[in-house]
This record gives C-alpha cells, sequence and structure tokens, in this order.
C-alpha cells in the first residue's frame, strides 16, 4: 500500500494506485468485487497516514479491531489496466465507537465509485464495541471536521 498521498495536515486523504491486469475480468475492465477493495485498501491506508496504525498492527499489537458493519458502493464508470485510480477518503462522522468513511474513486476527473464503510472499534477478543481509543481521538476528530466541510 505504498502508493498514497494527503499526509499535509488540513489535506483530504488521496490514495493512488495503479490498476493491474490480475484485477480484470473477461470484459477487459477491473472485476466488480474489486471495487470494495479498492475502497477498503485506500481505507486502511488512511489509518496508516492518519492514525499512524495499519488495521494488523491494531489488532495484533494493541487489542482493538475495526471490523466493517456496512458497506454501500455504487459504480459510476469501469476502470482497466490503463488507469490510475485516485480514491479521496473522508471521514464523515465520528461516532463513540464507529466511522462513517465516504470513498469516492476517480480516474483523472472520471469518477469511477462512490462507496460508503462504516466500522467499529471493537476488543478484538471479545469483538465487543469499545470507545474510539483517546490516543486517536485528537486525529480522528480532526479528520472528521475535515470530512464533514
Amino acid at each position: 500500500m505504498k502508493p498514497t498521498e494527503g499526509a499535509k495536515a488540513g489535506a483530504v486523504f488521496v490514495h493512488t494506485r495503479r490498476v493491474t491486469w490480475g484485477e480484470t475480468d473477461a470484459a477487459r475492465i477491473a472485476y466488480t468485487a474489486r471495487f470494495l477493495d479498492f475502497a477498503m485498501e485506500a481505507t486502511e491506508a488512511w489509518f496508516q497516514d492518519r492514525l499512524g496504525v495499519g488495521w494488523y498492527e491494531m489488532n495484533v499489537d494493541h487489542g482493538i479491531g475495526t471490523p466493517f458493519v456496512h458497506a454501500r458502493l455504487d459504480f459510476r464508470s469501469p476502470v482497466t489496466p490503463r488507469d490510475t485510480l485516485s480514491s479521496t477518503v473522508r471521514l464523515v462522522r465520528l461516532g463513540g465507537s464507529s466511522l462513517r468513511f465516504a470513498v469516492v474513486g476517480r480516474v483523472g476527473e472520471r469518477l469511477a465509485y462512490e462507496a460508503e464503510l462504516v466500522c467499529a472499534f471493537v476488543d478484538a477478543a471479545g469483538m465487543r464495541p469499545v470507545r474510539a481509543p483517546d490516543r486517536f481521538r485528537p486525529a480522528l476528530e480532526a479528520e472528521a471536521a475535515l470530512g464533514a466541510g
């Protein structure tokens, strides 16, 4: 997940990646199910960039999971291996334990997909909801303010 941009303070996070041949189907466009992967990959890159920790480390090292409890995805245009996909990730709602993201994928100015993803902080051992950890709250509140704008 190296190709990311957006670490500038106050800037909306953008994850950029090239679409690969292996992600296509018989129609020679990205396979339908890959769009959810694109959105989730961008969201994990957001966690790494904005909170300083990826999902694996959060789960294994800190005992906190972030399973997704809701996903909505609208397809707007196909993408091919000729395309560089830029996915904008915005935290649009910070709840007590939940995070609601708006993820929008574009190839240049062309809209490729729009997604809404909701995850919840949980105790990794018991899978019970927990409040968003205090160490992440300032960054989450700043991102939620940016995402609302």
